[in-house]
């Protein structure tokens, strides 16, 4: 479960779209990344925040 002010791990998005798979959730996020969606702070995925 999430706590307040944590970011979802790829495995909780992916649960919550409907992607079973860490990598599609992974890519899918690396898109979104280089369209300017989402930015990450550091290595991680639970570090990254929305840009819009």
């Amino acid at each position: 479960m999430i706590e307040p002010g944590e970011a979802p791990s790829v495995r909780e998005i992916g649960a919550r779209v409907g992607l079973a798979s860490t990598a599609s959730v992974a890519y899918r996020l690396g898109r979104l990344e280089a369209r300017g969606l989402i930015s990450r702070t550091g290595h991680p995925w639970r570090s990254c925040r929305l840009c819009v």
